[in-house]
């Protein structure tokens, strides 16, 4: 008995010492390895050390800036984040890190309500600028997400906020101000049948946005017969950004499809303007080789990008937006001689000079509904310089 209170002793003697050993070499670590600015597998820009002010000091801006600073580039984290979501799974927990883990091997992005005051904000900048341009026909689909469409693909009791409620308050305040709001909804609940959002990924698949590509001509009096299409596989080994922020199904592969346009289809020349680059494809199959495969629509995100179609009809569509409508723009594209994509997280220019130019009929705004309620980049674009 004596012997085993001793290897008790002994052991626990060790984990103590073991634990600030192990807090040492992992601050040793952070300070010596580079900082990281961009994580491919998460696809998004990593936190920056804060600068230490008096003002972010007393405002407490800078130990919430710190603390996801640290979270960010805590030395091998993408090993500890898979570490952790296969530790929750052996208790049970079927949450990570803002992402459920879903049914029919779904992983689905939870919904944060909007901040009243900054939802406010966004929805006047939205409704000014539409009475300051009268003149210009515009159009909202902001595009559910799949914790709204696919509900039923949720763990049981999944304490999730209803994502209709905000958006038929902002579809109803858009449309008392003359914006056109085209609801998707109901569209993507009658076609669940189909593969509508990625397994791994926030986003929808070419599916969805064909579909609510449909629903969008019926209001944007687009000819949807002028134009047939195939589906094609371009890879089979998609890995998304939910699976790489939650940890699990880190082993999960998928497909993705393009639609292609059958028969003598449209020219196009698509311009990416601050990058001064051409090309004559919406699809940029380089990016099927990197980790971010979903860029291989239009290479990404730009801050501007124009395109050009020989089309009879000259119809300028201005399409504010956010990723999601990387994989439907090409839908519009036979509909308008001149599409300019502006994304205004990126874009830093003077929106009412680029409309006088271009000669802009038409606005869409295009985002999925998670980013619309989280991103305050659109009420700067659209405030006067």
């Amino acid at each position: 008995m004596k012997k085993k209170t001793k290897s008790y002793k002994y052991f626990f003697r060790n984990m103590g010492l073991l634990f600030p050993i192990l807090l040492i070499v992992v601050f040793l670590i952070s300070i010596f390895l580079p900082e990281r600015s961009f994580s491919e597998k998460e696809n998004r820009v990593l936190a920056s050390k804060p600068d230490l002010t008096i003002s972010s000091l007393v405002s407490g801006q800078f130990e919430k800036k710190y603390e996801t600073y640290v979270n960010d580039q805590f030395p091998m984290r993408d090993m500890w984040v898979e570490l952790k979501a296969g530790t929750d799974l052996l208790m049970g927990k079927t949450r990570s890190n803002g992402v459920f883990l879903g049914k029919d091997g779904y992983l689905l992005e939870d919904f944060t309500p909007p901040l009243p005051d900054h939802i406010r904000a966004t929805t006047e900048a939205m409704t000014t600028f539409a009475k300051a341009h009268s003149e210009i026909t515009q159009y909202a689909l902001i595009a559910p997400n799949a914790v709204n469409i696919l509900k039923e693909k949720l763990p049981a009791a999944a304490p999730v906020k209803d994502q209709n409620i905000y958006l038929d308050e902002l579809f109803s305040t858009l449309e008392q101000n003359g914006i056109s709001c085209i609801d998707v909804r109901n569209t993507l609940k009658e076609n669940t049948n189909h593969q509508l959002y990625y397994h791994t990924d926030h986003h929808w698949t070419t599916q969805a946005a064909y579909f609510a590509y449909k629903e969008a001509a019926s209001k944007m009096d687009l000819d949807t017969g002028i134009c047939s299409y195939e589906q094609f596989p371009v890879t089979g080994s998609f890995q998304g950004t939910l699976s790489a922020k939650s940890g699990f199904r880190s082993h999960e592969k998928e497909d993705i499809y393009v639609f292609l346009p059958k028969g003598d289809a449209p020219s196009h020349v698509i311009n990416y303007v601050d990058e001064q680059k051409k090309s004559a494809s919406f699809y940029a199959s380089e990016q099927l080789n990197g980790r971010d495969k979903y860029a291989m629509f239009f290479n990404g995100n730009h801050p501007l990008v124009k395109i050009s179609t020989p089309t009879k009809e000259d119809r300028t569509l201005l399409v504010l937006k956010d990723s999601y409508a990387n994989c439907m723009v090409p839908f519009l594209a036979p509909h308008y001689r001149t599409i300019i994509m502006v994304d205004p997280r990126y874009y830093y220019d003077d929106l009412e000079e680029l409309i006088q130019v271009e000669n802009v009929q038409e606005i869409l705004y295009l985002y999925n509904a998670n980013t619309f309620f989280s991103d305050t980049s659109l009420e700067m674009t659209l405030s006067p310089q």
